[in-house]
C-alpha cells in the first residue's frame, strides 16, 4: 500500500491509544505504518472486532483497493507475490506500532493486555466492482472488561477516530446479546453493530457495547414443565389402555409372536429414525458445509454470507480455515467467489478450461 495506506491506518490506531498524544497527518506522513508498494491507492479501509467471551478480540483491518484498471491490477498482484514471499516483512511495522498501542489502552484502563499472532494475506472480492483486498490481523487479549460473563466493550479504543472511507464493525460472542450500544451504529446486523466514518464522529466514552449471555433460563424452564405434562399424560393414556382391555384381548397381546413385539418396538423407537443436528450444535465450520452440501456443493460467497447472517469478515474467516484443510476451494466465476468442495472445484476447472 502507498503512503495513503500507511496514513489511513496509522491514523486509525494511532487514536486507539487512549489519553495518548494526537496524532497528525504529518506526523503519520514521515513515519508511516507500513512499507508502501507503488500505483496502490486504498478506496476503503474496514476495521472489523470479533470480540470473544473471555474479553480477547480478534482484529482485521482491511484495504480494500478498486481494481479499476490494469496498471493498478498488476500493481496488486505484484503486491500479493512480495507479500507471498515475504509476510514477515509486511508486519513487522505494524505489530510494532499496534503493539505500542495495546500498551497505551493497557495503562490507561489498568488492565492487562497484549498483541499477538500477527498475520497479513491478500484476496479478491467482486460487489458490482472488483477489489484487491489487503488484510492485518491480529489478537488481542484483555480487549474488553468481562464482569460476571458481562462483557464492557469500547473503553480500550475510546473516541477513537474513524475517516471518511474507513468503517468500524464491532462482533460480540454467538451466546451473548446487547444490553447497550453507544452511540446508535449505522447499521446493526446479526450480532454485530457497525459505523461509517462519514456518519459517525465518537466521543468521549464512545463506542461503548454492553454484552450478556442471552438468558434461556426460562425456556429451560419451560421445556422442563412440557416434558413432565406429556409424561403424565401418557402414563394416564396407558392406565386408562391396559384397564378398559378385557382379559381375552389381553391374552392374545401376550401371545403374539416376539419378532412382532421387536418390530413394534423398533417402529416406535426414536433412534431408529435418522437424526438431524440442529444449527445451533454445529460449530460455524460445520454450518458453512452443511450449507454448501444442502446447495449441491456449490454457492456464492456472498450468498453464503446472507444465508448463515454472518459478517464478511466472519465469512472469509471460516473460508480461509477450510481452504487451509483442505475441505474446501473457491474459484472466480465472472466477479463472484464460488466456494465448492474439492471435487466440485475440479469438475468446475476443467469446465471452464474446455
Amino acid at each position: 500500500m502507498d503512503v495513503r495506506v500507511g496514513v489511513i491506518v496509522f491514523l486509525v490506531m494511532g487514536a486507539a491509544v487512549v489519553g495518548g498524544p494526537t496524532v497528525t497527518a504529518d506526523a503519520a506522513q514521515s513515519d508511516p505504518l507500513v512499507s508502501q508498494p507503488e500505483d496502490i491507492d486504498t478506496d476503503e479501509v474496514r476495521m472489523n472486532i470479533a470480540v470473544e467471551s473471555d474479553g480477547s478480540a480478534e482484529w482485521t483491518i482491511e484495504l480494500w483497493v478498486h481494481l479499476d484498471d490494469a496498471e493498478t491490477v498488476d500493481a496488486f498482484e505484484s503486491l500479493e507475490d512480495d507479500i507471498d514471499e515475504d509476510p514477515a516483512a509486511h508486519t513487522q511495522e505494524f505489530a510494532d506500532r499496534i503493539e505500542a498501542t495495546v500498551d497505551g489502552a493497557s495503562a490507561t484502563t489498568e488492565r492487562e493486555m497484549s498483541a499477538n499472532d500477527f498475520h497479513i494475506e491478500t484476496d479478491r472480492q467482486s460487489f458490482a466492482r472488483e477489489y484487491g483486498v489487503i488484510s492485518y490481523s491480529f489478537q488481542w487479549t484483555g480487549f474488553a472488561a468481562v464482569e460476571a460473563e458481562r462483557l464492557h466493550v469500547g473503553d480500550a479504543i475510546d473516541g477513537i477516530n474513524i475517516d471518511d472511507g474507513t468503517r468500524l464493525l464491532i462482533e460480540w460472542p454467538e451466546e451473548h446479546e446487547p444490553e447497550s450500544i453507544s452511540p446508535d451504529p449505522d447499521d446493526q446486523r446479526h450480532q454485530a453493530a457497525l459505523w461509517h466514518g462519514d456518519e459517525t464522529d465518537f466521543i468521549s466514552g464512545e463506542p461503548s457495547l454492553v454484552v450478556s449471555p442471552a438468558d434461556d433460563g426460562l425456556n429451560t424452564i419451560v421445556a422442563a414443565v412440557s416434558v413432565g405434562v406429556v409424561g403424565v399424560v401418557v402414563v394416564g393414556i396407558g392406565w386408562w389402555y391396559r384397564t378398559r382391555q378385557g382379559e381375552s384381548e389381553q391374552a392374545v397381546i401376550d401371545s403374539a409372536p416376539a419378532e412382532s413385539a421387536d418390530e413394534t418396538s423398533d417402529s416406535s423407537d426414536p433412534s431408529s429414525e435418522p437424526s438431524t443436528l440442529q444449527p445451533e450444535l454445529m460449530s460455524n465450520e460445520e454450518q458453512l458445509l452443511h450449507l454448501l452440501e444442502e446447495n449441491g456443493g456449490r454457492m456464492k460467497q456472498q450468498a453464503v454470507v446472507e444465508s448463515l447472517e454472518w459478517t464478511d469478515a466472519k465469512t472469509s474467516k471460516v473460508v480461509s480455515g477450510l481452504r487451509e484443510e483442505g475441505t474446501l476451494e473457491s474459484f472466480r466465476l465472472g466477479r463472484e467467489n464460488v466456494l465448492s468442495f474439492p471435487d466440485e472445484g475440479e469438475e468446475v476447472s476443467t469446465d471452464q478450461s474446455t
